[in-house]
């Protein structure tokens, strides 16, 4: 796994699919990017972005929890199953329209959506077996020597990494948001390693482990510049 992540980072460009599902109330929204470089010196085209709406029905359950937060475990898990098979679609789509195969994308950027204390999809590893490709999710911030509290990447530090970039290019703000989580796991995966005892985690056919490497535009936690770290889920 380590030496997949490696492969990933030496190339000069890299096809990354950025998926956000959470910012949009109803929708989800994908877009295919090609990235070079990192930090301030990364250059990327958009070659496709695609949105799509949720069922009512989904939708509606989903504020229901947000509400509430109380649900049984089946209730849960048909939330999960359900927005799992709509990225996956979603996914697919992205390719209708352009000369690309999905089995060249190098890495899947995931942003969960967080709802009633709880992220869904529960574990990004169905979405790697579902693809058969590397999954960047749960993005998060913390100290570069690793001595320190993480904090999860929320919008207004996503948007001080990244918005600078965004705002560049003209995209609509949904289109921005998916562009917004490739670059993410763009900068996860440059510099970072493996630790070599998550790497060796199983779970439902699917290692991950942690990596991180500094974002473009420091930030700052206790003084000490901060990494952005993700954990990645393997299809093997």
């Amino acid at each position: 796994m380590n030496e997949l992540l490696k492969e990933i980072r030496e190339k000069d460009n890299r096809l990354i699919v950025g998926i956000e599902t959470g910012n949009v109330p109803g929708r989800i929204g994908a877009a295919v990017v090609d990235v070079s470089g990192r930090g301030d010196e990364t250059l990327l085209d958009v070659y496709s972005f695609k949105s799509h709406s949720l069922p009512r029905e989904l939708v509606a359950t989903i504020e229901a929890l947000g509400r509430s937060g109380d649900f049984d475990s089946e209730e849960l898990a048909g939330i999960n199953f359900l927005l799992l098979h709509h990225i996956n679609t979603l996914f697919q789509d992205l390719f209708d329209d352009i000369e690309i195969d999905p089995e060249n994308v190098d890495l899947i950027g995931l942003k969960c959506l967080e709802i009633g204390g709880r992220s869904f999809p529960e574990n990004p590893s169905v979405l790697s077996e579902m693809t058969g490709l590397v999954v960047a999710s749960h993005f998060s911030i913390g100290p570069e020597s690793g001595e320190g509290p993480e904090i999860d990447v929320n919008e207004p530090i996503l948007r001080n990494m990244v918005g600078e970039m965004i705002d560049r290019m003209g995209l609509e703000k949904d289109e921005g948001e998916a562009v917004a989580v490739a670059l993410m796991a763009n900068e996860a995966v440059w510099h970072g390693s493996v630790d070599s005892e998550k790497g060796a985690v199983k779970k439902k056919g699917a290692g991950k482990g942690r990596t991180g490497k500094r974002a473009g535009k420091p930030l700052l936690i206790g003084g000490e510049i901060a990494g952005l770290y993700a954990e990645f889920f393997f299809p093997f």
